[in-house]
């Protein structure tokens, strides 16, 4: 029996069982359901409270597993970490140091009241957002979850190490640092550690948990950081993908050798539990794809995400913004730069936290050392290769969903073409209900067949099932640009 106090209050509450449900087949996989609708009620909704996925569960330790924390370590709502002088989040005073403890580890998951022996919902795994700040977690994402729930998923809100430090060096934002880069590698060890112990509890618990899944059918999402971690999980399946999109100079230790293996033995689900061919569509959330600098086009980069025809990435949908300064849409701002060693080395170098200390890394500050690209552009490079996708953008959207302010008079600008009388909730509606309708296209193989629009600059989709999950965009003003240029603004 597992030691984690929720998981064994859930596995105890059998209850959760006896709620029926007509007609008894309520998946997104059903093509009777209009998934720009709620399967479920609002008070259908369950939210646990922290599952941990940690090998042992706090305040125990985890041998070679450090979390970090940094003084100063702020993010700015709706910029991400590109802020440092924000006076928002005073309440998160953090000091240099890191723990043993796995307090970081643990998910929260969104639930249907549902006849499980029945029918088994569809895994939606969600990394949330906040450029790996430690003062960011998953509570912002709590409207979608439930929306998502609602729809006819069982959704899980994964918590993952932060932790990092920007580099100052003039510009602002140009250089990453070392602890940013290592606060990204501890992201994906805990996103691919949780969606492994998530796994793990169901293949252990199946018989009692008042929640199940369909195992080999799992769904990842993330918004911005999180989406970087999604895209990890889906995308980057070996480790030897994984280690070459964190470079290193030569002659330094590798970022294996400073903070463990990318599937290290962390967590409750073990390195053995296989969950890549489980994957099979994803959700990126005003994010990215990081790849190395030597993937100079296209096909470099389709051979290097297929391993030369090895694997065959999964679908996508995307959500992004025009005017996005995190993850930009124009080439020339995607690429990433380590700063001279010189400059100021406590950005370049790092020995907290180290398996095997220190950590390093460092450019001219003039060539670059990496890339990462907006899903933008993996919207192209799919559609070029037949991989089904969708794509959303957004011409007033920044960074996010939010407005730039805390005024609540102010209306939302960054809503996919919806009226501008919508607020928070109905944007978040409008993602799950597209995000729902393309994974239901995906479970019935339809994906690749959808008929009409498939990236939509500033307008509405309003494509549904009718009985076939292959119905076309019913969106004749839309058109597949890049640009907002021609977009006449309401």
């Amino acid at each position: 029996m597992s030691s984690n106090y929720m998981l064994d209050y859930l596995i105890k509450k059998k209850e959760n069982y006896r709620f029926p449900l007509t007609p008894s087949d309520s998946t997104p996989s059903n093509c009777f359901w209009d998934l720009r609708d709620p399967i479920f009620a609002s008070s259908d909704i369950v939210k646990t409270g922290k599952i941990w996925y940690g090998k042992n569960d706090p305040p125990n330790t985890i041998p070679n597993y450090y979390d970090v924390s940094y003084d100063g370590d702020e993010v700015s709502p709706g910029f991400d970490d590109y802020n440092n002088d924000d006076d928002d989040l005073q309440a998160c005073t953090n000091v240099d140091g890191c723990s043993q403890i796995g307090s970081s580890l643990f998910y929260y998951v969104y639930y249907p009241k549902h006849n499980y022996r029945v029918k088994k919902l569809y895994a939606f795994v969600l990394f949330h957002a906040g450029g790996f700040s430690d003062c960011s977690g998953p509570n912002y994402e709590d409207s979608l979850c439930r929306t998502m729930a609602r729809k006819g998923f069982i959704v899980f809100n994964v918590e993952y190490r932060r932790g990092r430090i920007k580099d100052p060096t003039l510009p602002i934002g140009k250089y990453t640092s070392v602890q940013q880069y290592e606060a990204f590698y501890r992201g994906v060890q805990d996103g691919r550690g949780g969606i492994r112990s998530i796994i793990y509890d169901q293949q252990q618990h199946s018989d009692v948990l008042p929640y199940l899944f369909v195992e080999d059918s799992i769904f990842v999402a993330g918004q911005s950081a999180g989406g970087n971690i999604a895209a990890n999980l889906a995308y980057y399946p070996t480790p030897a993908m994984n280690d070459s999109i964190f470079q290193t100079p030569a002659g330094l230790p590798s970022i294996t050798t400073a903070l463990g293996p990318v599937d290290a033995d962390f967590y409750k689900g073990a390195p053995s539990i296989e969950y890549h061919s489980k994957i099979v569509g994803t959700c990126e959330m005003w994010s990215g794809f990081p790849f190395t600098i030597t993937t100079s086009n296209n096909d470099d980069e389709y051979n290097f995400l297929t391993q030369n025809g090895t694997y065959t990435p999964a679908p996508m949908i995307a959500f992004m913004g025009q005017l996005d300064v995190v993850f930009p849409i124009k080439k020339k701002s995607q690429n990433v730069y380590f700063s001279m060693l010189t400059l100021d080395t406590l950005y370049n170098s790092d020995n907290r936290c180290m398996i095997d200390p220190p950590y390093k890394i460092y450019g001219d500050g003039r060539n670059k050392d990496g890339r990462i690209e907006c899903t933008n552009d993996i919207y192209k490079l799919f559609r070029a290769n037949n991989i089904p996708t969708l794509f959303y953008l957004e011409c007033t959207m920044g960074h996010g969903l939010d407005r730039g302010d805390d005024d609540p008079i102010t209306p939302y600008l960054t809503n996919f073409g919806l009226p501008d009388t919508v607020d928070l909730n109905a944007v978040n509606d409008y993602i799950a209900a597209r995000t729902a309708f393309f994974f239901q296209s995906i479970l019935n193989g339809t994906a690749g067949s959808l008929g009409g629009t498939s990236k939509f600059v500033h307008c509405v989709d309003s494509r549904h099932s009718s009985g076939t999950c292959a119905t076309a965009a019913e969106s004749p003003g839309c058109y597949q640009s890049d640009t907002c240029a021609k977009i006449i603004h309401n």
